[in-house]
């Protein structure tokens, strides 16, 4: 399911040769991007999960990691590496993520951002989630509220 972008970038499902990558976006995007240990994104016990990886001829441009249970999938992290935001590498993430949940019989997708990140409510906003709730002290290092969103999915 390997996916060329409209740029030197390509969509495909994340392999353990990533997790280094991986790693140092997520450590380059803090306290933006939610820690999780190496192996995590590519196994969940008791959940689907499935994670993509944009990748250029220099490594891996960005990350995204997604689960999915009954007919939900939430977003549970998202990455970009700073010399490639804004080249459309997050949103082709999305739409990997969407296209899979979609494929799984979910009809609705949540996420939670850091109340503070209106960058990236701006940005999900434009890719159709709305605000749907708050959760109270929900991220640590630095504590803060988190932003719940969430849409609905098109029925395959």
């Amino acid at each position: 399911m390997e996916r060329p972008l409209n740029s030197p970038f390509t969509v495909r499902r994340a392999e353990p040769r990533d997790l280094a990558g991986i790693a140092a976006i997520e450590s380059a995007s803090l306290p933006w991007a939610t820690h999780w240990t190496g192996d995590s994104y590519l196994e969940a016990p008791g959940a689907e999960k499935w994670a993509w990886v944009a990748e250029s001829g220099s490594g891996i441009a960005g990350f995204v990691l997604a689960r999915g249970a009954a007919d939900e999938m939430e977003i549970l992290n998202l990455a970009v590496a700073p010399a490639a935001r804004r080249h459309g590498v997050g949103r082709a993430l999305i739409h990997a993520a969407l296209e899979e949940g979609a494929a799984r019989g979910a009809i609705c997708v949540f996420l939670e951002v850091r109340a503070s990140n209106a960058d990236a409510m701006a940005f999900y906003a434009r890719l159709g989630f709305a605000v749907s709730g708050r959760r109270l002290k929900y991220y640590r290092e630095p504590e803060e509220n988190a932003v719940l969103m969430a849409r609905t999915l098109p029925a395959k």
